[in-house]
């Protein structure tokens, strides 16, 4: 009995580092693949994300932002109500975007008719943590002002998007769309090129 007291006494430390261990290590690791796979560079490893790069590299939350702040993809495309939503939606919009990224081989997704539903794509609570005093924020521009205080009112079905249509995407409808024209000739290029 005695010497089962002592290898407990002696394991049950033991054990307890090495679990912590394991949590901290996976951890570790977690967050590391999170921090890897959140930002524009692994973003646009898929060509079909290029337009949506250009256009984020022009834009004030992207590339050409004076004070040097840029918006990483994760920050407006998850939502940032709670880390195991985040966890779920990064997982879910992972493997929903390499999926379509296969499918993509076969037919080129709609990007132009998608910006339509640009509200299930951009989270406003990505945009409310920059902006967090925009509630209590005053304005010049009254149809701002009044576009916000619409937005915070209960029952408010407005987002971000509704007023902002290609915030972190400067000029997005004209890259997407010179980008599908360009995919469009070139079929006909190399037809001809082939003659």
């Amino acid at each position: 009995m005695k010497r089962i007291r002592t290898w407990l006494l002696m394991g049950t430390p033991v054990l307890i580092i090495l679990i912590s261990a394991g949590m901290a290590g996976g951890w570790a690791l977690t967050d590391t693949v999170i921090e890897a796979t959140s930002d524009r560079a692994f973003c646009t490893v898929c060509h079909s994300m290029e337009p949506f790069a250009q256009a984020y590299d022009q834009d004030s939350h992207g590339g050409r932002n004076p004070g040097g702040v840029a918006a990483a993809c994760v920050d407006c495309h998850l939502p940032h109500t709670g880390p195991v939503r985040y966890l779920a939606a990064k997982v879910h919009t992972g493997l929903h975007d390499g999926w379509a990224q296969v499918l993509s081989l076969f037919k080129e997704p709609d990007w132009v008719g998608n910006l339509d539903r640009r509200a299930d794509y951009v989270y406003d609570s990505g945009c409310l943590r920059c902006h967090a005093r925009l509630r209590d924020a005053t304005s010049d521009d009254p149809t701002a002002a009044f576009a916000h205080q619409t937005y915070f009112q209960q029952g408010s079905n407005m987002h971000c998007v509704t007023c902002h249509a290609h915030v972190g995407h400067k000029d997005l409808l004209s890259v997407l769309t010179t980008d599908a024209e360009a995919a469009l000739a070139a079929p006909a290029g190399a037809q001809q090129a082939g003659r």
